[in-house]
Protein backbone atom coordinates (compact mmCIF):
# COMPACT_ATOMS: atom_id res chain seq x y z
CA UNK A 1 0.00 0.00 0.00
CA UNK A 2 1.59 3.43 -0.76
CA UNK A 3 -0.82 5.83 1.19
CA UNK A 4 -0.97 5.94 5.15
CA UNK A 5 -1.72 6.09 7.93
CA UNK A 6 -3.82 2.68 5.86
CA UNK A 7 -5.92 2.51 9.24
CA UNK A 8 -7.80 6.26 8.51
CA UNK A 9 -7.47 5.71 4.87
CA UNK A 10 -9.62 2.76 4.91
CA UNK A 11 -11.83 4.62 7.18
CA UNK A 12 -12.06 7.52 4.48
CA UNK A 13 -12.68 4.80 1.88
CA UNK A 14 -15.74 3.31 3.54
CA UNK A 15 -17.16 6.92 4.35
CA UNK A 16 -16.94 7.80 0.52
CA UNK A 17 -19.03 4.84 -0.48
CA UNK A 18 -23.42 5.27 -0.67
CA UNK A 19 -25.46 2.69 0.45
CA UNK A 20 -24.77 -0.30 -1.81
CA UNK A 21 -21.24 0.94 -2.99
CA UNK A 22 -18.12 -1.51 -3.61
CA UNK A 23 -14.67 -1.03 -2.89
CA UNK A 24 -11.55 -2.96 -4.28
CA UNK A 25 -8.34 -3.03 -2.38
CA UNK A 26 -5.20 -4.27 -3.97
CA UNK A 27 -1.81 -4.48 -1.85
CA UNK A 28 0.92 -6.18 -1.94
CA UNK A 29 0.84 -9.40 0.34
CA UNK A 30 4.42 -10.47 2.39
CA UNK A 31 5.47 -13.05 0.15
CA UNK A 32 5.02 -10.28 -2.60
CA UNK A 33 7.48 -8.24 -0.80
CA UNK A 34 10.02 -10.94 -1.10
CA UNK A 35 9.52 -11.52 -4.53
CA UNK A 36 9.17 -7.80 -6.15
CA UNK A 37 11.56 -6.51 -3.47
CA UNK A 38 14.17 -9.04 -5.20
CA UNK A 39 12.98 -8.30 -8.52
CA UNK A 40 14.11 -4.95 -7.95
CA UNK A 41 16.85 -4.78 -6.37
CA UNK A 42 18.59 -7.96 -6.87
CA UNK A 43 17.16 -8.43 -11.16
CA UNK A 44 16.62 -4.71 -11.54
CA UNK A 45 13.03 -6.38 -13.26
CA UNK A 46 11.07 -3.97 -11.28
CA UNK A 47 11.42 0.07 -10.46
CA UNK A 48 13.19 0.13 -7.17
CA UNK A 49 11.45 3.39 -6.16
CA UNK A 50 7.95 1.87 -5.92
CA UNK A 51 9.16 -0.79 -3.57
CA UNK A 52 11.03 1.80 -1.62
CA UNK A 53 7.46 3.41 -1.90
CA UNK A 54 5.42 0.62 -0.22
CA UNK A 55 3.95 1.40 3.25
CA UNK A 56 2.76 -1.65 4.60
CA UNK A 57 2.57 -5.51 3.39
CA UNK A 58 -0.84 -7.53 4.12
CA UNK A 59 -2.04 -11.13 4.27
CA UNK A 60 -5.50 -11.52 4.45
CA UNK A 61 -5.66 -11.69 7.90
CA UNK A 62 -3.79 -8.71 8.77
CA UNK A 63 -6.16 -6.69 5.96
CA UNK A 64 -9.93 -8.07 7.26
CA UNK A 65 -9.59 -6.01 11.29
CA UNK A 66 -8.56 -2.68 9.31
CA UNK A 67 -11.54 -3.41 6.72
CA UNK A 68 -14.04 -4.49 10.22
CA UNK A 69 -12.79 -1.54 11.97
CA UNK A 70 -13.35 1.22 8.99
CA UNK A 71 -17.31 0.50 9.06
CA UNK A 72 -17.05 -2.74 6.98
CA UNK A 73 -19.42 -5.97 7.80
CA UNK A 74 -18.13 -9.16 7.57
CA UNK A 75 -20.94 -10.48 5.46
CA UNK A 76 -19.94 -7.38 2.70
CA UNK A 77 -16.19 -8.64 2.48
CA UNK A 78 -14.52 -10.95 0.42
CA UNK A 79 -10.35 -10.73 1.57
CA UNK A 80 -7.86 -13.19 -0.83
CA UNK A 81 -4.90 -13.87 -2.21
CA UNK A 82 -4.28 -13.61 -5.82
CA UNK A 83 -1.42 -13.07 -8.33
CA UNK A 84 0.35 -16.07 -7.53
CA UNK A 85 -0.32 -15.18 -3.52
CA UNK A 86 2.16 -11.98 -4.02
CA UNK A 87 -1.12 -9.89 -3.82
CA UNK A 88 -4.15 -9.70 -1.40
CA UNK A 89 -7.22 -8.12 -2.42
CA UNK A 90 -10.53 -7.39 -1.01
CA UNK A 91 -13.45 -6.33 -2.58
CA UNK A 92 -16.06 -4.76 0.44
CA UNK A 93 -19.78 -4.00 -0.54
CA UNK A 94 -21.99 -1.68 2.12
CA UNK A 95 -25.65 -2.68 2.78
CA UNK A 96 -27.69 -1.57 -0.28
CA UNK A 97 -30.03 -0.47 2.74
CA UNK A 98 -28.22 1.47 5.73
CA UNK A 99 -28.38 4.29 8.36
CA UNK A 100 -25.10 6.08 9.27
CA UNK A 101 -24.45 7.39 12.59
Amino acid sequence: MHVGPRAETIKQFRRLLRPGGVCAINVPSWLGKRALEFSAFRLGLSPACEMDDHKSYYDPRDLWPLLVGAGFVPHGIRCFRHKFALNTFAVCKTDPVETRK
